[in-house]
Parts: structure tokens; C-alpha cells; sequence
């Protein structure tokens, strides 16, 4: 389901904005298996919770606040995250299958060994967010910052990126090959000794100056 039809079928979707309520939603999952489904989950605030295992289905979270938050081995399919804060939650060993995030803000989020198939992220602030590990596949980012990422060991299959802040972003054993990083800032990227990340990623004159630099050549 894209991100179109998630909405126009809001008006089926019953509205949790009471943090009690979404709390027993969590339990209902854990005790019963009542998979999370058809919610529209908005102006949630919360911190050092444990929400870990859970499953949501065609859900929108919309300006929600989650701090410190653990999420580790969840799974989302056909969600929409819009407008929230899911700064330093641990999101570890979790699944996102055709969702988007749409002006999201994770910085220091930990998404390691996570699996991101069929996702779209836009507008979204996340600096050291840390994705070691993780599958990208199907997945386009834009006009996003993800400056000093961990990025790392990543394994990447269809998978674009335009417009991205990518300064000092760790891509260490991530293979970039045919990866078009033209209209991204990749200054101070953290590669291997011989920088064979980027073999055979497409980058534009300045860009390939300041990768050559890394590698010691000096351009005249």
C-alpha cells in the first residue's frame, strides 16, 4: 500500500492521541497478538519506555515524541511516519517494509541491523543516526541530513540518494558502486585505507577532487 492510499483511507482509522491508550495497545500485542493495525497514532509524548517486538500494520504516527524510546526488533509495513521525534530510540534488529518518513528527526537513533525495503526518506534530520549493518533495498533518500551517519557495513541494493548531507557520514565496507552521490556533500567521508567503497560510485569533478585527496593524489 503506498503512501497515498494509507491516507485516503484515514477516515477507517481510529485516532490514539491518549499515551494510555497506545500503552494498551502495546500490551494487547504482547499478551493477546492483536497485531497494531489501521491506527492513526498523533501527538504522542514520551521517554525511556520500552516498546520493543512490535507489530504495526498500515499505521500513521504523526507528531509524535519519542525520547530514549526502545523499538528493537520491531516491525512496520505500509507506514507513514510524519513529523515526529524519534531522537536517540533504538530501533535495532527492526524491519520497515514499504514506509516512508516524511520531515522525521533521529539524531543519534539507532537503526543497526535493520532492514529498510521499499522506503522512502524526505526531509529528514538525521545526524549520527547510526544504520551499521543494516539492508537498504528499494530505498530513496532526499533532502535529508545525514551528516557523521553511521553507515557502515551496510549492505545496499536500488538505492539512491539525492540531495543528502552526507559530511563526515561513516561508509566503511558499504559498497557505493553506481550509487549517483552528484548533488550530495560527501566532504570528510570515512572510507577504507584505499577508499574502495566508492569504486565505481558516479560523483561530479569537485567531488572526485576531494576524494582524491584522500588518497593522497594532488590534483595540479
Amino acid at each position: 500500500m503506498s503512501e497515498l492510499e494509507v491516507v485516503d483511507n484515514i477516515e477507517n482509522f481510529i485516532v490514539v492521541d491518549e499515551l494510555n491508550d497506545f500503552i494498551c495497545l502495546i500490551e494487547d500485542f504482547k499478551n493477546q497478538g492483536e497485531n497494531i493495525e489501521e491506527k492513526y497514532i498523533t501527538a504522542l509524548k514520551t521517554e525511556n519506555v520500552n516498546f520493543s517486538t512490535i507489530e504495526g500494520t498500515n499505521v500513521i504516527f504523526e507528531n509524535c515524541v519519542f525520547n530514549k524510546v526502545v523499538f528493537q526488533k520491531t516491525y512496520f509495513k505500509n507506514c507513514f511516519f510524519k513529523n515526529c521525534d524519534f531522537s536517540n530510540c533504538d530501533f535495532s534488529n527492526s524491519t520497515f517494509s514499504n514506509c516512508k518518513f516524511q520531515n522525521v528527526k533521529g539524531v543519534g537513533t539507532n537503526f543497526s541491523d535493520s532492514a529498510f525495503k521499499d522506503v522512502k526518506i524526505n526531509e529528514c534530520l538525521l545526524r549520527y543516526a547510526v544504520f551499521t549493518y543494516s539492508l537498504f533495498n528499494i530505498c530513496n533518500i532526499e533532502q535529508s541530513d545525514m551528516s557523521e551517519a553511521f553507515l557502515d557495513d551496510c549492505k545496499v541494493k536500488k538505492f539512491t540518494l539525492n540531495h543528502v548531507n552526507l559530511i563526515r557520514a561513516n561508509f566503511y565496507k558499504t559498497v557505493l558502486k553506481g550509487i549517483d552521490l552528484r548533488t550530495c556533500q560527501i566532504d570528510g567521508l570515512i572510507l577504507s585505507s584505499e577508499a574502495k567503497e566508492i569504486h565505481g560510485a558516479v560523483v561530479d569533478m569537485l567531488q572526485a577532487a576531494e576524494l582524491a585527496k584522500m588518497l593522497g593524489v594532488i590534483i595540479k
